[in-house]
């Protein structure tokens, strides 16, 4: 049995280390703090809305990290790209939604390394507006 778990625990510290994940987080200015684990993100255009990435673990150096926003027309369309990183010190990613359209949007993490960006996680999130539209 102790060499059964001798041969695993390097297997499973090897698959677990790699990879980063965590939890997005949302906030409107209604909020006091933010919100996780909604069914469904749905939040109002005219609003900013706050949003935050909390990373479980950090790997012991800096790590440097994709913000992709994108928009669903026909497609999912690029439109605003921005980095950021993590390090011991900082597991929080942080950015805000506003002055977006009404429609669906998605929020996507990647890892930027030499070989290639690695998504992290990615969510959707729905943006409406309650100003009637007028003929």
């Amino acid at each position: 049995m102790r060499k059964i778990l001798l041969i695993l625990l390097p297997i499973v510290l090897l698959l677990s280390c790699g990879k980063l994940k965590g939890q997005f987080a949302f906030q409107t200015p209604d909020d006091k703090g933010y919100k996780v684990n909604q069914s469904r993100f749905e939040y109002d255009s005219a609003k900013e809305i706050n949003w935050i990435y909390q990373f479980d673990s950090v790997p012991g150096d800096r790590t440097n990290i994709g913000v992709i926003i994108l928009k669903k027309e026909l497609g999912w369309i690029d439109i605003l790209t921005t980095s950021d990183y993590i390090d011991p010190l900082k597991s929080i990613i942080y950015g805000t939604l506003k002055e977006f359209e009404p429609g669906d949007y998605k929020i996507v993490l990647v890892e930027i390394t030499p070989e290639g960006n690695k998504t992290i996680d990615e969510i959707e999130v729905y943006l409406y507006s309650d100003e009637e539209v007028l003929d």
